[in-house]
């Protein structure tokens, strides 16, 4: 046997280079691979002695390879419970930090702070399994071809119970446990909460509960500790402070347009850009310096022509104040009203979205965001190709030619296409 085993071995490193050198005939061969073999081992030209001898090679280099098969398996089933720990350890994280804010033992209502510290881990335990996910997927390729013989041997040596916790069902479970804590009445969704959600929940493509948390951001009531009890104040719905923030509005937006979900992208642009509150929320954010400069402007006007009619000596300094002021009035209500113009009547921002005739531009201002949520769901709904738009067709499609047409747009405008102007 051990004879055996320096036979294989010696034709493993060099007899195997010297048949493969020397083909020409056999008695070369035998003569090569007399160097590195002992002399009662050399390969002679007799047939019955060379087919014992690659008999005997054949079932070494079974052996050889069950012996390999069962290491390689028992090294993948070691980094398996590895492996397998780490998710037991993460799935029980993922439960504390959940039951720190659904179950806290120092007060009844969760501090903001806290909330958002879980939201943090959540995320960062989130990015790491959609990260490894991912990573495993690229490097995962299909098995070579396999005997009969070894296919049953991996078959017998990699036949292990299906893991309890996985990655999918972490992922699952990080989901849940976060709405669980947004729809949990002792917490209160702020805007930082709010966005920190919806941002956890676009990276675990889970968008589906979106419209019903951002329509708790308005409504959902606000908890207040009262001594030993707690109390529920029912919020304003219409105070400036419960319109959701754009930005957390095109994040929600995104996520909805990439899980290509029509009716879950309109219900966030009805729950976000078409509230009252949204469109207050931005006139008090983008009116408030014009209008204080239009409010101002009539005083300071009217300040500046009283010295310059005191700079003059050709008119009566009431008549010469009266005039600077009506001039310089004139002035700014001509500038304003180019600028006004000129802003509700911009349309190069549009791409397959328009407004129909008679909507006031007023209104288009106001509602201008409303309109690019809505152009940016037909453009990820259309055709790319310039010159293949308006052929679509669908039910999807129509259902939103119908919902854009009952809120004053226009979907694919002939006078503004490609070629139509």
């Amino acid at each position: 046997m051990g004879n055996t085993l320096i036979m294989a071995v010696s034709r493993s490193r060099g007899a195997c280079q010297c048949l493969h050198a020397l083909r020409p005939s056999t008695s070369a061969r035998a003569a090569a691979c007399a160097v590195t073999l002992p002399r009662h081992h050399v390969i002679s030209s007799a047939g019955p002695r060379e087919g014992q001898l690659r008999a005997r090679d054949a079932r070494f280099n079974a052996r050889t390879l069950g012996a390999s098969r069962r290491y390689a398996a028992s090294s993948t089933h070691s980094s398996t419970n590895s492996s397998q720990k780490d998710l037991n350890a993460t799935h029980a994280r993922v439960q504390e930090l959940a039951a720190s804010v659904l179950k806290p033992a120092d007060q009844p209502i969760p501090p903001e702070q806290r909330v958002l510290y879980v939201f943090e881990q959540l995320d960062a335990i989130s990015r790491g399994l959609v990260d490894a996910k991912s990573i495993n997927a690229s490097v995962a390729t299909p098995a070579p071809n396999a005997t009969a013989t070894s296919a049953l041997l991996g078959s017998v040596n990699n036949r292990q119970s299906p893991p309890s916790v996985t990655k999918s069902s972490l992922l699952s479970l990080t989901s849940q446990a976060m709405e669980e804590i947004v729809r949990h009445p002792h917490v209160f969704i702020t805007p930082a909460v709010l966005k920190a959600y919806i941002e956890v929940q676009s990276l675990l493509h889970q968008p589906s509960s979106f419209p019903d948390v951002l329509e708790m951001y308005a409504s959902k009531p606000v908890p207040s500790v009262s001594g030993n009890t707690i109390s529920f104040a029912t919020p304003n719905t219409g105070k400036v402070n419960a319109a959701v923030p754009k930005s957390t509005a095109d994040i929600a937006l995104t996520a909805a347009i990439s899980s290509h979900d029509l009716p879950l992208a309109i219900d966030i642009i009805t729950t976000t850009y078409c509230t009252p509150t949204f469109r207050k929320a931005k006139m008090l954010r983008q009116m408030l310096v014009p209008a204080s400069g239009l409010a101002i402007a009539p005083v300071a006007a009217y300040t500046l022509s009283q010295q310059f009619a005191e700079w003059q000596h050709m008119l009566d300094p009431q008549q010469a104040t009266y005039m600077a002021f009506a001039g310089m009035m004139t002035y700014v209500s001509a500038v304003s009203m180019v600028g006004y113009v000129a802003v509700t009547t911009a349309n190069d921002q549009m791409m397959r979205v328009t407004w129909a005739q008679g909507v006031p531009l007023w209104e288009r201002w106001v509602r201008e965001e409303e309109r690019a949520a809505i152009d940016r769901v037909a453009a990820a709904w259309g055709f790319k190709d310039l010159g293949k738009r308006g052929d679509e067709e669908g039910v999807e499609w129509e259902e939103l030619r119908e919902w854009a047409g009952r809120r004053g747009m226009v979907l694919d405008s002939v006078a503004l296409m490609e070629g139509m102007e």
